[in-house]
């Protein structure tokens, strides 16, 4: 897998945590590989709805699958190796994120600040992050098990100002 490039230029992926639980389990599930996976695909498993292309764009960040969609040979190294696998795709395509912050000393404001603005996309890349390195077996000690959204902040300012 190629390196990354810094984490000014990276696109880290948004998904949503439900559609990637969904493909997961879905890839080392099923008997064969498919040809493509694609917005397509996750429709038609009515998968990550109404977010498809998230989960796309992060299949592809993590090396999963290719430009195009193609299954790359990390997908069956996921289905024949799940934990040691995504560690590894983890570790390369999160690296400037763990070069830069100790996975101990890693939580939810770093993160959010690492990722961001704008925090609410940024609380997204956190989330889905955080449950990558879990299922991957890297452990965050520091990071709160229910993350603290944005957005609610927002709507308690706005009830206390009318």
């Amino acid at each position: 897998m190629t390196k990354r490039a810094s984490s000014d230029t990276t696109k880290y992926p948004s998904a949503r945590l439900t559609g990637m639980k969904d493909f997961m389990q879905w890839a080392t599930e099923i008997r064969q590989k498919p040809a493509k996976i694609d917005i397509a695909l996750f429709k038609k498993l009515a998968m990550a709805k109404g977010k498809e292309s998230e989960a796309v764009k992060a299949l592809r960040f993590l090396g999963i699958i290719d430009q195009g969609g193609v299954p790359t040979i990390e997908f069956d190294s996921l289905r024949n190796d799940y934990q040691p696998t995504l560690r590894r795709l983890a570790e390369a395509s999160y690296a400037d994120l763990l070069n830069l912050i100790p996975p101990r000393m890693i939580n939810q404001k770093r993160l959010v600040n690492f990722f961001g603005p704008p925090v609410e996309t940024a609380e997204y890349q956190s989330k889905l992050f955080v449950w990558i390195c879990e299922q991957a077996g890297i452990e965050l000690p520091n990071v709160e098990k229910r993350f603290h959204r944005a957005r609610f902040d927002k709507k308690k300012d706005a009830k206390s100002s009318s």
